[in-house]
């Protein structure tokens, strides 16, 4: 154990260092316009991307907990030796800060097919082996995100307690990892799998093979 994580915590963060170099998260914030507004600041937007990265992976631990595992691998990768014990409260302002634009960039810079020609299920003939699905998430029943994502149910006492956002996702059948990804609002007019999974077809490449069910 090392800062309260197990050796798969370190293995998974250290997966995620090689996937996501820390040239592309410095990219991904500067593309977005998502900079630093302030010099020595304890939690700078491109440390943020990790930490809401290692979120995701870590997903039943708390703010604190996560913190201290990515401080760990920040020291691993070069990142100093210096103090860094931020609170959940400036985690929360620095998330809300960072948005979600470069989240989104950096998935569109990483987010390729992975297998090769020895991969099993991987392709078929030329063609590589893709598949498009959706799911849907509760999100938090923020007066934002019931805005932006709407809710389930007639409304008034019948509204769900959570909005829900709806994800569809074009994965690689032989890894499988997710190469394009779209969200929206799941209980919308004009929202759905389908509407989503719409904006994700130009962007299909020629040599892929698309399976889909027939709600597609």
């Amino acid at each position: 154990m090392a800062c309260g994580g197990a050796l798969a915590d370190w293995i998974s963060l250290g997966v995620l260092a090689s996937s996501v170099p820390r040239d592309v998260a410095g990219d991904a914030v500067a593309a977005t316009g998502k900079g630093a507004r302030r010099a020595g600041g304890k939690l700078p937007p491109q440390v943020m991307v990790y930490l809401v990265m290692a979120l995701a992976l870590f997903a039943d631990d708390d703010y604190a907990e996560v913190a201290a595992r990515l401080a760990g691998a920040l020291r691993g990768w070069g990142g100093g030796d210096q103090v860094w014990d931020p609170t959940p409260g400036g985690i929360t302002q620095a998330r809300q800060r960072l948005g979600p634009e470069p989240l989104a960039e950096v998935f569109s810079q990483v987010a390729v097919p992975v297998a090769d020609l020895d991969t099993i299920g991987a392709f078929l003939g030329p063609w590589r082996l893709m598949s498009v699905d959706g799911m849907e998430w509760d999100v938090p029943g923020t007066g934002k995100n019931r805005a932006a994502f709407g809710s389930s149910g007639t409304g008034g006492d019948d509204q769900a307690a959570f909005p829900k956002i709806g994800v569809v996702t074009v994965s690689e059948c032989g890894s499988p990892a997710p190469v394009l990804a779209a969200m929206g609002a799941a209980a919308a007019k004009g929202s759905g799998e389908q509407s989503l999974a719409r904006t994700l077809y130009p962007q299909v490449d020629e040599d892929w093979l698309l399976i889909a069910d027939r709600n597609f």
